[in-house]
């Protein structure tokens, strides 16, 4: 139990974590091989639960490697590796759909 939770400071805070969990409050989902350094296209064998402060450590070890991996050629590691999958969806997403319109106005 040395997993750094850190529980809200209001008794209100702390009822609703409660009482009324969000999605990635406890566990979160984690890739064993990050996407970013080749693990995208694994299957379910690569995935693995963690609870959140254990995700958030992770999370950090991937963004140092990234950093000596890339050497400041990434404008900001976060996006690349960021706490929060959706987000890092949603980057990507937003990528995609600037490729395709540049494709699409080249024609």
């Amino acid at each position: 139990m040395n997993a750094n939770w850190k529980l809200p400071k209001t008794q209100k805070a702390l009822h609703n974590l409660l009482h009324k969990p969000k999605e990635g409050d406890f566990w979160q989902a984690d890739h064993i091989k990050a996407v970013a350094e080749g693990g995208g296209d694994a299957g379910l064998d690569n995935l693995r639960t963690l609870c959140t402060p254990c995700h958030q450590v992770e999370t950090e070890r991937l963004r140092g490697r990234l950093k000596l991996m890339y050497h400041g050629k990434s404008k900001d590691i976060k996006e690349t590796a960021g706490s929060d999958i959706r987000a890092l969806f949603a980057t990507q997403q937003q990528q995609s759909i600037r490729k395709s319109r540049k494709k699409y106005s080249a024609d």
